[in-house]
This record gives C-alpha cells, sequence and structure tokens, in this order.
C-alpha cells in the first residue's frame, strides 16, 4: 500500500510490468531429471558461469509433458496478462545455466524474443534470487539524480530492483525486454536454471500498421 501524507491525494500505478509465477506442484521424473544433468557445458564464463552446448533443450520428446505445462502457463501469461493478439506461440531457444560459487549473471534482457521464462528444477538454500532492474546504469544514465531516503527500495515507485525468490519446481515468466540477473551464488553447490523463450508462430504485429513480421515470408 502506497501512503502520501495528502490523503485524499490518488497515486496511479501507470505502466506496471507483469512477472507470472506458477509452481509445478511436484518434482520432475527421474527420467528428466537424467536428460538435463546429462547435458554438456560450455567452458565456464566468469560472468555468466555455465551454458549447455544445446540451447533447445524443450526440443526433446523426453520434456514434452514439462514443455505442455510452461506453454499453457506462457498462454495464460501471453493472453491474459499482457492481452496478445496472436494465432499460437512455439518455444524458440531453450539452455540451462549453472551458476558456480560467487558467479552471477549481469543485468541483461533476451533480444529476438518476446516472452521468456526460467523454470528451476533443482533449488538449494540460499540460491540466489532472480532479480529485475528498474533502470541499468550505463549510457542511459538519468540527466538528474536524486538522494534517497534509506527505505527506497522497500517502495514500488522508487526501488532500482526487485527480488523475486524461486521456489522448487517454480516458473517465472515475464516480458524479454525485461532487465533481469542474477547475484553470486553463496553456496558451493551449483545454482541451476532452465531458461525458455517463446514467439508468436507465423506473424508479429500485423500489416495493417506497417509493423509485420511475417516469418514464413523470409525463409
Amino acid at each position: 500500500m502506497v501512503r502520501t501524507e495528502n490523503k485524499k491525494a490518488q497515486v496511479h500505478s501507470i505502466f506496471p510490468t507483469p512477472v507470472y509465477v506458477a509452481n509445478l506442484g511436484h518434482d520432475l521424473p527421474s527420467v528428466m531429471l537424467d536428460y538435463l544433468n546429462g547435458q554438456e557445458f560450455k567452458e565456464h564464463n566468469p560472468g555468466y558461469g555455465c551454458i549447455s552446448k544445446n540451447s533447445f533443450i524443450m526440443d526433446a520428446p523426453i520434456m514434452e509433458p514439462l514443455g505442455d505445462w510452461v506453454m499453457k502457463c506462457m498462454k495464460d501469461y501471453a493472453t491474459n496478462l499482457m492481452r496478445y493478439k496472436y494465432k499460437d506461440l512455439v518455444f524458440t531457444q531453450s539452455w540451462l545455466t549453472k551458476k558456480l560459487q560467487g558467479t552471477s549473471h549481469k543485468a541483461h534482457t533476451h533480444p529476438n524474443t518476446l516472452i521468456s521464462s526460467v523454470f528451476y528444477y533443482e533449488m538449494k538454500p540460499n540460491d540466489p534470487p532472480l532479480c529485475f532492474s528498474n533502470r541499468v546504469y550505463s549510457a542511459n544514465r538519468p540527466i538528474f539524480e536524486p538522494s534517497y531516503l534509506d527505505d527506497y527500495q522497500d517502495h514500488p515507485f522508487s526501488q532500482e530492483m526487485y527480488f523475486v525468490h524461486p521456489k522448487q519446481n517454480d516458473l517465472i515468466i515475464f516480458p524479454s525486454w525485461f532487465t533481469h540477473g542474477v547475484p553470486p551464488n553463496p553456496n558451493k553447490e551449483y545454482r541451476k536454471s532452465l531458461g525458455i523463450n517463446a514467439l508468436p508462430k507465423g506473424m508479429i504485429g500485423d500489416l495493417e500498421s506497417i509493423a509485420g513480421l511475417e516469418y514464413e515470408r523470409y525463409t
């Protein structure tokens, strides 16, 4: 609840960004976990951790039951929250990440896709959260940067970062343009996650507004 001294004032939350969290409700079957844990990884990147060589994890038939549930959640998000108009959604790339102790992931976005998600199939105590950033201080630094009260991170209109602490088998869905990252992993064990991107199938935008992108036209 946002409070102001003026009891008659109205405060409008303009253009909020939805982050969707759903839980699968059970652990993945051992055959799926064996498939995920058997994946090969690229060399360790100090600022990122490790990423699987396979970036189409969800294409495997063995992942179909999880894929059906993830896609159902993504369509719920796309239709009922973002109000996208589309014929169907399709997974683009899907990949595994492992964060070693002390490894973080800098704030970033996912280009060339529309909806992104992360599934947490193996959570451990004290695993770092997923951090969403309101602003990334780089080239687009504001002209005026005020000083803040000590509790500014606890208020929705002044906070710079928002931490989502996933639980075992949580799926977090968000717009691909939404800046996110991972703080350093304090654990000796890997922090594991499965990233999944999705796009509308066939067409993005519409031809009438001269903003249509029809994939089949360019293949």
